[in-house]
């Protein structure tokens, strides 16, 4: 077995520990790419796997951006401001007015209904992609970014914006979070100290965990495969307890911080003017711990 002290990771062929926190250790098994799946899959819960051979699957839009399929299987998207969509296979492809017209977008009655579209929406998940960055102007951000459902300032007063995104930057792969509280209005944290150096030019995979938790608070783990060798490390947590935030209400929260707490039937993967490869998409909705 192997440890990362700083971390307090450790990990092994069959077991890795990602509730350091917690002193918790969890089997792992691997999905239909090979890949770790650091929590259990929910009964009848809903995934998507992104199709190298045949993308539009009728959950995927690629949403203008710029995507073709390389040698190896893996794929290629030009630099462009991209936003990558996957919705659940019960939604199917929404387009933008039907993501415009939902029954509410009030955060205070979506707290209670728990979904924007239908019950079977993505709530506590699992969501994972390999990338290879190639070129990127400035220093940038890959974000996997959840629970949102229509990012446009003329929609509901931005409402449907509502999201939390697991970062990581491109230059020296740091990482971050960011609760947007609706579009376009940021709550978002410093980069953590913890750093795998820039994945510029080299496979990197990246996970986005976020899950409910019982006291009606919420946590965001980010976990890194640094070396494409299919060995996960959680590299920052944060848990949302209702107090992150300081204009919630702009959208009918009852407080300013409010959890984001419900379901989405879609996902974003997010780039600003980044050209990379990329490989192992996959969404799992999750068994949280306990």
């Amino acid at each position: 077995m192997t440890c990362i002290g700083i971390l307090s990771i450790c990990f092994s062929i069959a077991y890795v520990d990602i509730n350091s926190d917690l002193g918790a250790t969890f089997e792992i098994n691997n999905d239909k790419f090979g890949v770790s799946e650091l929590y259990p899959t929910a009964n009848n819960g809903e995934t998507w796997f992104f199709n190298s051979s045949h993308p539009m699957d009728g959950q995927f839009d690629p949403n203008k951006a710029n995507i073709s399929r390389n040698s190896d299987g893996s794929w290629h998207v030009e630099p462009g401001i991209t936003r990558m969509l996957a919705f659940t296979k019960s939604s199917g492809y929404l387009s933008d007015a039907i993501r415009s017209n939902l029954t509410t977008y009030n955060y205070s009655q979506l707290s209670q209904i728990g979904y924007w579209y239908k019950p079977s929406d993505w709530k506590n998940v699992e969501i994972t992609g390999y990338f290879k960055p190639l070129t990127t102007e400035g220093y940038n951000d890959t974000s996997l970014v959840s629970r949102s459902v229509r990012h446009s300032t003329n929609v509901n007063d931005g409402c449907g914006g509502s999201s939390y995104h697991n970062n990581i930057g491109i230059g020296n792969g740091t990482f971050r979070f960011k609760k947007e509280m609706w579009h376009v209005d940021y709550m978002i944290t410093p980069y953590y100290n913890t750093s795998i150096g820039s994945i510029m030019n080299k496979w990197t995979g990246f996970k986005g965990i976020i899950y409910n938790l019982a006291n009606n608070s919420l946590k965001l783990e980010s976990y890194v495969d640094k070396d494409a060798n299919n060995k996960w490390i959680k590299v920052a947590k944060l848990v949302d307890n209702g107090n992150w935030g300081n204009d919630m209400m702009h959208c009918g929260a009852r407080t300013e911080g409010a959890v984001i707490s419900w379901g989405s039937p879609m996902i974003i993967f997010k780039s600003d003017f980044v050209t990379y490869d990329f490989k192992n998409l996959s969404i799992r909705e999750i068994i949280p711990p306990k």
